[in-house]
């Protein structure tokens, strides 16, 4: 995610000239948007603490749920530009709008790895 704010997401043909949709506008004629940009660098730190939180799986797990809501904000954000834009231009979505869709898959997966842990404790717990 740290290297989707950086990547275009969405590229615009109008009559004016192209454009593209970036969270952190890094070239000339590109459109940067703060939302996404806030979302995203707001995924990237809590996604970090979460890795870094596995001595406390009740809060990791909280966060990962926070992490997959903040997720799919993105991409229903991505989702909501490409269709206002579709009137007015030719709205092209770029290769990088993989990158969500790839974080959201690795944090399911990782919630529910922390379930199963969770799981393996408290079963252990009740052994001894």
């Amino acid at each position: 995610m740290a290297v989707f704010t950086f990547m275009p997401v969405m590229g615009l043909v109008t009559d004016n000239g192209t454009a593209t949709l970036s969270a952190l506008c890094c070239n000339e004629g590109g459109i940067s948007s703060t939302v996404l940009l806030v979302l995203d660098c707001l995924i990237v730190v809590m996604l970090l603490v979460t890795i870094f939180k596995y001595r406390d799986l009740k809060l990791q797990q909280r966060l990962c749920k926070v992490n997959i809501l903040l997720l799919i904000a993105v991409i229903a954000f991505i989702m909501t530009m490409w269709l206002m834009q579709r009137g007015q231009a030719i709205a092209v979505l770029e290769p990088w709008i993989a990158l969500p869709f790839v974080a959201l898959f690795f944090t399911l997966w990782a919630s529910g790895r922390i379930k199963a842990d969770r799981k393996l404790l408290s079963d252990s717990e009740r052994i001894r």
